[in-house]
């Protein structure tokens, strides 16, 4: 006869295996296409450009909030929808190249000589694996990265465990492959509420770190999540 908590234990598993299950048909049915970056220019001149890649969740209002913020303060942005760039198996190099040509074709377009990557959630966690593949002349450009909501693990494709807070058996740890970036101004922005971060743990003296009110969602407040990046960006 089976007890009580191996009862209980078997109904948990089952009903994580049904919850990714419900998340993987839905991920089928609903996950937008790669078409190119969102575009989001700025009227003002200057000489840096962002690239913003988003969380799994897709590009969401977070996103477009800093982004827009960047763009009406000088900061010409691009928006990488990471739950469809990464809805196919990438590697580092993979991304790298897709990054180089872009930025290329945008610095001469919009006249920018530095670039800011940015990453939130996903992107946040998948872009210090990406940076040290940049072919050296647009690595070079690369004067600051700003990380947002970093957890501890990254992958450079989506899966739907990855909406359970589940790490993919193809991921890696983020804090070595952000401790290996040289030459590079580093923040990273946190939510207080944020258990997952690993932003308060990584070292003083290798990234500059930005503390606000809220969890992973920053209770909405993306105008001063926006003003933040901003301030790191530039």
């Amino acid at each position: 006869m089976m007890t009580r908590p191996r009862l209980f234990g078997l109904s948990a598993a089952l009903a994580s295996v049904a919850a990714v299950c419900a998340f993987s048909a839905a991920f089928a049915r609903s996950t937008p296409t790669w078409s190119g970056p969102v575009v989001v220019p700025s009227a003002q001149g200057g000489d840096t450009l962002a690239v913003l890649y988003s969380g799994d969740g897709g590009w969401g209002p977070l996103d477009q909030k800093v982004a827009r913020r960047l763009a009406d303060n000088g900061v010409p942005t691009l928006g990488v929808n990471s739950l469809a760039y990464f809805r196919t198996s990438r590697t580092a190099d993979d991304v790298a190249a897709d990054l180089a040509r872009t930025l290329r074709a945008y610095e001469h377009q919009w006249g920018r000589s530095k670039v800011t990557l940015i990453g939130y959630s996903f992107g946040a966690d998948a872009l210090p694996a990406i940076i040290p593949k940049l072919p050296e002349d647009v690595r070079a450009q690369v004067s600051r990265v700003v990380l947002i909501g970093t957890g501890p693990d990254g992958d450079l494709r989506f899966h739907p465990v990855s909406w359970l807070n589940l790490a993919p058996r193809d991921s890696f740890p983020v804090a070595p492959a952000i401790a290996a970036l040289q030459d590079v101004k580093i923040t990273c922005v946190y939510g207080d509420k944020e258990r997952r971060d690993i932003c308060p743990t990584l070292p003083d003296d290798k990234v500059a770190k930005i503390r606000l009110p809220g969890g992973h969602h920053f209770d909405g407040d993306y105008a001063t999540l926006g003003d933040a990046v901003l301030k790191a960006a530039r």
